[in-house]
């Protein structure tokens, strides 16, 4: 009995101090990789460190409005791929959720990379540590059923390939 609380206790602990690290602004939690296999770790702090675009807008999954802010994938995809050399851009989530589609789509759409909800840095309790978002609010031909399965949230991984 006193050999399995010691190995639950630890565990435990473990998902305790991860939960807290990876809501942390500063912890590098989202990995971008280049078609050339380059791979950066950044936080959202960096990320904030790119051109901010921001609007408010509502969900497919909730119709109350909420601003979110971060960089667009525009600018995203300029700061890793200035010759825009890949045509495609993967997303993974924390539970290793994939989203793959065109870059031209998601520039010509306006799609954002929200690291911030009203404000605040989107904690992962609350679909962060980022979230795709399109502007469904002041674009309202974006919001059908193609652009909502794009918005993947709790995103850890950019892939452009």
């Amino acid at each position: 009995m006193g050999l399995s609380a010691a190995i639950v206790a630890p565990a435990a602990t473990m998902a305790a101090v991860e939960t807290t690290s990876i809501d942390d602004p500063e912890t590098k939690i989202i990995s971008v990789t280049t078609r050339s296999g380059d791979a950066t770790k950044l936080s959202r702090m960096d990320l904030a460190t790119l051109p901010q675009t921001a609007f408010t807008t509502t969900f497919p999954w909730s119709k109350t409005p909420r601003r979110l802010e971060g960089p667009s994938i525009a600018d995203l995809v300029d700061r890793f791929d200035p010759e825009r050399r890949t045509s495609t851009i993967e997303f993974v989530a924390l539970d290793a959720y994939l989203v793959s589609t065109e870059i031209d789509r998601l520039v010509r759409d306006e799609a954002l990379l929200a690291l911030r909800q009203d404000g605040a840095y989107l904690p992962v309790a609350d679909k962060g540590p980022a979230l795709l978002m399109f502007p469904f609010t002041d674009r309202p031909e974006l919001d059908d059923k193609a652009h909502g399965s794009l918005c993947i949230w709790q995103i850890v991984e950019i892939r452009l390939v």
